[in-house]
């Protein structure tokens, strides 16, 4: 019988809550620490990137988006930008989580630390501004139809599903990154190509149909389409979707905590 308790203090971290929120909280403050706005970036950041695609997308380029041709400038801004607010939160994880570990050799070598924190902490700071972005999507949304349907209640579920996959990635490439100092570049070098092989700049409908059953197999295709359907379409995700999104998740959670917590034993020999 595999041991288990040490899986529940990665999983249910109850007795470091207080230590993950501040680290957390420490995260997000040092982004903008000696910025003259400071923490007001946080706000101001989605709100200049929705206007720039916005303004390229529609009156540069005046691309349209493909099964929506007259799609207003907001929406088509708004389509690309739901996109982009779950790559920015998979980019944001994925491009620290290699370098986790290494960045803290003295909480390894001196003292006596829960290191599985660090991936919550990553976890849990990246989805601090997807909300924000998601605060703006939202806004934009209302302001485009003077409504928000009630499947926007379906929200959390989409951002709870991808958390148990970004944790588990969390915990194995911070793991990984210890012994493979190359990792952090090789991540850095697969986020540009993971962009452009997203539906991020056209929906997945747009694509052959054999060829939207092999890109289901990309992480990011199910939380931007589900989260275009309840704010953009104002439907309900596909629940057998999530559903098999959830087991993926799980599993690549319980791999990468296992993952970390055979691997955690050389840490300080290595740093």
């Amino acid at each position: 019988m595999l041991p288990t308790r040490w899986l529940w203090q990665y999983l249910v971290p109850v007795q470091h809550f207080q230590l993950i929120m501040q680290l957390t909280k420490r995260s997000i403050h040092q982004r903008f620490k000696g910025s003259i706005l400071g923490v007001a970036w946080v706000f101001l950041t989605p709100i200049l990137m929705l206007s720039v695609y916005t303004f390229v997308f529609k009156s540069v380029l005046k691309a349209k988006w493909p099964g929506n041709e007259d799609a207003n400038n907001i929406e088509f801004a708004l389509q690309i930008f739901s996109g982009l607010l779950i790559f920015n939160l998979f980019a944001e994880v994925l491009s620290r989580a290699a370098t986790l570990i290494t960045d803290q050799p003295n909480m390894v070598k001196k003292v006596i630390f829960p290191l599985p924190v660090f991936a919550w902490v990553n976890v849990l700071s990246a989805l601090f501004f997807a909300f924000v972005s998601l605060a703006v999507l939202l806004i934009g949304a209302f302001f485009m139809r003077g409504e928000l349907s009630a499947h926007i209640l379906a929200l959390p579920l989409v951002f709870l599903l991808s958390a148990p996959l970004l944790l588990g990635l969390s915990w194995g490439l911070s793991a990984l990154g210890v012994y493979l100092r190359d990792l952090a570049q090789v991540v850095t070098l697969i986020l540009t190509p993971l962009m452009f092989l997203s539906p991020i700049f056209y929906p997945t409908s747009a694509l052959p149909e054999f060829i939207q059953q092999i890109v289901l197999l990309n992480p990011l295709v199910i939380p931007i389409e589900a989260l275009r359907d309840v704010v953009m379409t104002g439907q309900w995700p596909q629940w057998w979707w999530l559903a098999a999104y959830l087991s993926v998740s799980a599993i690549v959670l319980f791999v990468g905590a296992a993952g970390f917590h055979k691997l955690k034993k050389g840490f300080a020999d290595v740093l």
